[in-house]
C-alpha cells in the first residue's frame, strides 16, 4: 500500500482544509486531508449586513471564515452583551430572529468556530423599526354616511407583524371616554348603533409580546340622521272627509319606533292625541276621534334613540262622522199642518230609528217646537227602541203635538261624540184602550207576551210570542197586551224560571207602557249574552188601579216555585259573531287587521231575527291574537279598538303559526260572539345578503354585509365551516348581534376549499327573531406568497434561505419543509427563515400564516427546490501505472465547475521527495464536468508525481468546494 502523501499548501493556490481529517485511497491511489491544530483559531466573520424585508424580519448576514465550521451569533439591546436577546448557533452564514426584538438600536455580533475553538467577535448594530403606524383607508376623511345603509365599516392598511389592532371612536377629537375595540383583521364594523352626528377614529396596532405602534392619524366620518317617515295615509288634503281615523306610514329602515301626533292646529300647539313608541307602521286611536280639522305629523327613532324631524307639519285632514239615523216610528213631515196631523197608535208608544254605524247608544230628543226650545225632554238608549215609561218619559201627552228627533252617540269618547240629527218628526200619539175594569182573580197573567229586536218588531206578529223564543240576536224589545184594570206594569228579567237572580240588575222595572227596552239610566243597558245557549226569562206583572181579592199587583214571580201557571217567557240572546275578518299580507312585519263593522254584520241578510235585522252596533272590539287556536293565557296580544281595524301599536309579533279573533263589545262593555279564529303564518322577508355570497372567494378578513331591514333593532349573524347547512353547533366558529348591518370577523377566517356557510337574521324591536337568510363563499385565508428560493431551485445545505410574503393579521408563520424521508417544521415571526444545515435530497417547501390563536389564517403553495450537501471528491486517477506519454485523467465523484490549468497542476518530487516542479499541460474537462484531462506537453521523466487542486475554486453545482487538495500518481 502506498502511503498517503501529505498536502501541501501553495503560495499561489489557497488550498482549503475538510472539517475532518482523513486519507481516503482512491482505485489504488491516496488522497489526504490535512487536520487544523486544535490550538487554531479560524478567522472571525467579515462583512457583516443587515437586510430589512420589513420592520419584524432583520435578516442577518456575513462572510463566511476560512476553515469555519459554526457561527456563533448575539443580539442584545445592551452593547456590553450582558442580557442577550438572542444567542443561537449555526452553520449557515445568514441569521433571521424568530421572535421579535425590542424597539430601536439593537447590537449584533458573529463568531466563527472551529472544533470548539472559537474566533474573534465581529460587531454590527441596526435599527428595529417602531411598528409600522396603520393608515385608515375606509370611510374616507369626512364621509358622510347616509343611514342605515352606510354603517360604519372602518379599514384600515396593516402594521407588519401585528397581532391585533385597537380601534377607537368617539364623538370628540379628544378621544375621551372613547369606545375601544380589539381585532385581528383590518377593518372593524362598528358594532352598536350611534346616534347621527361627526365621529372621529384612530387605531393602534400591536405586536406579539406587547409592543404597540403609535396610534393612526385621526380620521372621521358623519352619521346622516335617518329620513323621516313618508306620510302614506290620510292624504294631505284638509277638505278630505274621512269617516274612520287610520294613519299609515312608510317604515323606515333603522327606525324601532315612531311618535304620532295629532293636533288642530298647524304650528301643533294644541294636541289631539300624542301616541310614542309605536312599533307598527300603521296606527288606529283606541279612542274615537272627534270632528274637526286636524293636523298629522310622524317621526322615527333610530336605534341609537334618537328621533328624527317631523315628517311634515302640514298633513292635514278633516274626520267627520256623516251619517245620521232614520226615524221609523212614529213619523210625520214638519210640513204637515197641526190639524192634519194623524195620531199615532195609542198603544204602541215607543220610538224607533235605524241604526248607525259606529254608534255605541243614542240620544233621543223631544220637544213641544220644532226648534227645540221649549220643554224639550232628552233620554238616552244603547237601543234603536225608546219605550217611554210614563207620560213625562220623552213622551207628552195623547193628543198633544211634539216634535222628536234622534242622533248618534260613539264611545268610548267622554260622554259619547254626538253624531249628526236625524230629520225631525212632527208627531201626536192618539188617545190609548181606555184602562177597563181589573180582572176578578189576583192570579191573573198578562197576556200576549212577545219579543223581537225592534220595537215595531215587538208589536207585529212577526214577532216571538211562543213561551220559549229561542235565539234573538240583541237585547230584546218587549210587548205585551194591555189587562183592563192595569194601571202599571212591573218587568222582570232572571237568569233561571225561579226568578231567584237577575241580569238587569234590578228586580223589576216599573213602566205604563205595554213596550219595554233596556236604557242608559237602567242598571243595565244590555244583557250579556246567554251561556251555553241557557235562556233569560221575563215576567210581565200587573199592578191594579184598585186590589183585586186584596192584592195591587198580580202574582210575584221571584223565588217562585215553577208553578207551570206562572206567564214567565225566555230568550236566548245570541248575537250573531264578527264577519269579514282579513289581515295584511303575514311577510309583513307589523301586520294590519280589519273586519266588517258591527252595522254591517248585523244588517246581513243571515242575521235576520223574526223578519226584522239586528240593530246593534258596536261600542269597541276586543281583538286576541295568539300561537294557539285554544287562546290560553298568556296570549300573544289583546286589545281593545274602537274601528273595525287594528295595528299593534306597542309590540311585534313573533314569526311562525299566529290564530286571531274578535268579539264586539256593547254599550254595557258585553263581550258579544267570538268569531271563529283566523289562522296566518306570519313570515317576514329574511335579510337579503349583499357580500359575500354566490360561493363567492373572498380574503379571510372580509366584513359580511347585508341590507337593513325595517322594524330591526339588530341582527345575529353566524359563520360555520364545512359547508354545513345544517348548521351544527360543532361547524360553527362566528355567532355574534350586533345593530347594524355589517359584521367583520375579528379574527381571519382560516382558507378552505370547502365553502363556508354564512346567515344572518333581524332581532326586532320587541325582540322577536326573524328567519334566517343564509349564503356561501370561500375563504381564500391569508395565504403568504413564496419569494425565495424559486421553484426548482438549489440551496446550498449550510446556506439555505426562505423568504415570504406578509399577511395581515398574521402573528407568526410556520415553514415546513419536507422530502421523502422527514418533515421539518420552523415557526418565526418573521417573513424569512435560515435553517443551519439541510441534508442532500429533494424538497417542497411551503408557508402557513398563523394569527395570534395559532390558528391557521392561510398556506401559500407549495414549491420545490434540492440540496446537494455533499462536497465533490476525486474518485479515481487513471492510468493505474504511468508511462513517457500517458494522459492522466481525474474522475470525481460528481460533476464539478471551475476546473482549469489554473486550478488543477501537475506537479513532480525532487530528489528530496517535495513537489516543487510544475509539469507544463492541457487541461480539458470532459464529461460534463465529471472527468479532467490532464495532457503534459512533453514526455514524462521518471520520478514521482502528484496532482494539486485549487480547491475554493473548484465546486459542485451546489458550491461545495472539493474536498481533496491532492491526488497521489502512480511513479514512472
Amino acid at each position: 500500500m502506498r502511503r498517503l502523501v501529505p498536502a501541501v499548501r501553495s503560495r499561489s493556490r489557497r488550498v482549503v482544509t475538510a472539517s475532518l481529517g482523513l486519507a481516503v485511497a482512491v482505485s489504488g491511489l491516496a488522497t489526504a486531508v490535512p487536520t487544523a491544530s486544535a490550538a487554531t483559531a479560524p478567522k472571525a466573520p467579515t462583512a457583516l449586513a443587515v437586510r430589512l424585508p420589513n420592520s419584524a424580519t432583520p435578516v442577518l448576514t456575513w462572510e463566511r471564515s476560512t476553515g469555519a465550521t459554526s457561527y456563533q451569533i448575539q443580539i442584545d439591546n445592551d452593547s456590553s452583551f450582558s442580557s442577550t436577546e438572542i444567542s443561537e448557533n449555526t452553520r449557515n452564514a445568514r441569521y433571521v430572529p424568530t421572535r421579535n426584538l425590542t424597539r430601536g438600536t439593537q447590537n449584533w455580533r458573529v463568531r466563527s468556530e472551529r472544533g470548539g475553538v472559537y474566533s474573534a467577535w465581529t460587531t454590527g448594530t441596526f435599527t428595529v423599526s417602531p411598528v409600522t403606524v396603520p393608515v385608515p383607508t375606509a370611510p374616507a376623511n369626512g364621509a358622510v354616511l347616509p343611514q342605515p345603509d352606510a354603517p360604519p365599516l372602518l379599514r384600515w392598511q396593516t402594521s407588519r407583524g401585528a397581532v391585533s389592532y385597537t380601534v377607537e371612536v368617539d364623538g370628540d377629537a379628544d378621544f375621551i371616554g372613547a369606545k375601544s375595540y380589539t381585532t385581528r383583521t383590518t377593518s372593524f364594523a362598528v358594532p352598536e348603533a350611534l346616534p347621527a352626528g361627526d365621529y372621529f377614529w384612530k387605531v393602534t396596532a400591536t405586536l406579539e409580546g406587547g409592543f404597540n405602534s403609535q396610534p393612526s392619524p385621526t380620521s372621521s366620518f358623519v352619521l346622516n340622521a335617518l329620513p323621516s317617515p313618508r306620510l302614506t295615509y290620510p292624504i294631505d288634503d284638509i277638505n278630505v272627509a274621512i269617516e274612520d281615523v287610520v294613519f299609515d306610514w312608510e317604515p323606515v329602515p333603522g327606525a324601532i319606533t315612531y311618535d304620532l301626533q295629532v293636533a288642530t292646529d298647524s304650528t301643533f300647539n294644541n294636541f289631539a292625541f300624542k301616541a310614542d313608541n309605536l312599533y307598527g307602521s300603521r296606527y288606529s286611536p283606541a279612542t274615537t276621534l272627534y270632528n274637526d280639522q286636524f293636523w298629522w305629523r310622524v317621526r322615527a327613532v333610530d336605534l341609537a334613540g334618537q328621533p328624527t324631524a317631523w315628517s311634515t307639519a302640514r298633513f292635514s285632514f278633516q274626520r267627520k262622522w256623516p251619517q245620521y239615523a232614520q226615524a221609523q216610528w212614529p213619523t210625520g213631515l214638519l210640513s204637515t199642518p197641526d190639524a192634519s196631523v194623524a195620531p199615532s197608535d195609542g198603544d204602541k208608544m215607543f220610538f224607533q230609528w235605524s241604526p248607525v254605524k259606529h254608534a255605541s247608544r243614542y240620544e233621543l230628543a223631544v220637544a213641544l217646537d220644532r226648534n227645540f226650545s221649549s220643554s224639550t225632554r232628552t233620554c238616552i238608549t244603547a237601543s234603536t227602541t225608546y219605550a217611554p215609561r210614563d207620560g213625562s218619559d220623552c213622551t207628552f201627552s195623547p193628543g198633544t203635538i211634539f216634535y222628536w228627533k234622534v242622533r248618534p252617540l260613539d264611545d268610548p269618547y267622554p260622554g259619547g261624540l254626538p253624531g249628526v240629527f236625524s230629520d225631525i218628526q212632527k208627531v201626536k200619539w192618539g188617545t190609548p184602550r181606555a184602562i177597563g175594569t181589573p180582572p176578578a182573580s189576583a192570579d191573573s197573567q198578562v197576556a200576549g207576551l212577545r219579543a223581537s229586536t225592534t220595537g215595531v218588531g215587538a208589536m207585529s206578529s212577526d214577532s216571538c210570542g211562543v213561551k220559549a223564543c229561542g235565539s234573538i240576536s240583541t237585547t230584546p224589545v218587549l210587548s205585551w197586551d194591555k189587562m183592563d184594570g192595569a194601571s202599571s206594569y212591573l218587568v222582570y228579567y232572571a237568569n233561571d224560571a225561579n226568578f231567584t237572580t237577575t241580569p238587569a240588575g234590578t228586580t223589576y222595572f216599573t213602566t205604563t207602557n205595554n213596550v219595554f227596552a233596556l236604557r242608559d239610566s237602567d242598571p243595565k243597558k244590555a244583557l250579556p249574552e246567554s251561556q251555553a245557549g241557557l235562556p233569560y226569562f221575563w215576567y210581565v206583572r200587573p199592578c191594579w188601579t184598585q186590589n183585586v181579592e186584596g192584592s195591587p199587583c198580580g202574582p210575584d214571580p221571584v223565588s217562585n216555585r215553577d208553578d207551570p201557571t206562572l206567564g214567565w217567557h225566555s230568550f236566548v240572546k245570541t248575537s250573531p259573531a264578527v264577519s269579514g275578518l282579513q289581515s295584511s299580507d303575514p311577510a309583513g312585519s307589523d301586520i294590519t287587521f280589519t273586519w266588517n263593522d258591527y252595522y254591517d254584520t248585523n244588517q246581513a241578510a243571515g242575521n235576520v231575527t223574526f223578519a226584522y235585522p239586528g240593530q246593534q252596533t258596536a261600542k269597541q272590539y276586543r281583538i286576541q291574537v295568539d300561537d294557539e287556536r285554544s287562546f290560553a293565557e298568556p296570549l300573544v296580544d289583546q286589545a281593545v279598538v274602537d274601528q273595525a281595524t287594528y295595528t299593534a301599536g306597542d309590540r311585534l309579533y313573533p314569526e311562525g303559526r299566529l290564530y286571531w279573533r274578535v268579539q264586539a263589545i256593547d254599550a254595557q262593555d258585553n263581550g258579544l260572539t267570538w268569531s271563529d279564529p283566523v289562522e296566518l303564518v306570519k313570515s317576514s322577508p329574511a335579510p337579503t345578503l349583499l357580500s359575500p355570497i354566490g360561493n363567492a372567494a373572498v380574503a379571510g378578513a372580509a366584513p359580511l354585509q347585508w341590507a337593513p331591514q325595517p322594524f330591526a333593532r339588530s341582527y345575529e349573524v353566524e359563520v360555520y365551516t364545512n359547508g354545513d347547512t345544517a348548521f351544527s353547533p360543532p361547524n360553527r366558529v362566528i355567532s355574534a348581534a350586533v345593530s347594524n348591518p355589517a359584521y367583520s370577523p375579528t379574527e381571519p377566517l382560516p382558507a378552505s376549499s370547502t365553502p363556508y356557510v354564512w346567515r344572518v337574521r333581524r332581532i326586532d324591536s320587541r325582540g322577536n327573531q326573524g328567519p334566517w337568510s343564509s349564503g356561501t363563499f370561500v375563504s381564500l385565508g391569508s395565504a403568504p406568497e413564496p419569494l425565495a428560493p424559486a421553484a426548482g431551485a438549489m440551496q446550498a445545505f449550510d446556506g439555505s434561505y426562505f423568504e415570504w410574503s406578509d399577511v395581515p393579521g398574521a402573528a407568526s408563520y410556520q415553514l415546513s419543509v419536507r422530502s421523502a424521508t422527514e418533515n421539518l417544521l420552523w415557526t418565526t415571526v418573521g417573513t424569512a427563515f435560515a435553517p443551519s444545515e439541510l441534508h442532500t435530497g429533494s424538497f417542497t417547501w411551503q408557508v402557513t400564516a398563523l394569527d395570534a390563536s395559532g390558528r391557521r389564517l392561510g398556506t401559500s403553495a407549495a414549491r420545490s427546490f434540492w440540496v446537494d450537501a455533499d462536497a465533490p471528491r476525486v474518485k479515481k486517477v487513471s492510468p493505474g501505472k504511468l508511462t513517457p506519454k500517458s494522459t492522466l485523467k481525474v474522475t470525481f465523484s460528481e460533476a464539478v465547475k471551475g476546473a482549469s490549468k489554473k486550478t488543477v497542476t501537475l506537479m513532480k518530487a525532487n530528489a528530496k521527495g517535495k513537489f516543487k516542479t510544475k509539469v507544463k499541460a492541457k487541461v480539458k474537462v470532459v464529461k460534463k464536468g465529471r472527468q479532467v484531462l490532464i495532457d503534459p506537453k512533453g514526455r514524462l521523466k521518471r520520478g514521482t508525481y502528484q496532482i494539486v487542486f485549487t480547491t475554493n475554486r473548484i465546486k459542485d453545482r451546489a458550491g461545495n468546494k472539493l474536498v481533496d487538495v491532492t491526488a497521489a500518481v502512480p511513479g514512472l
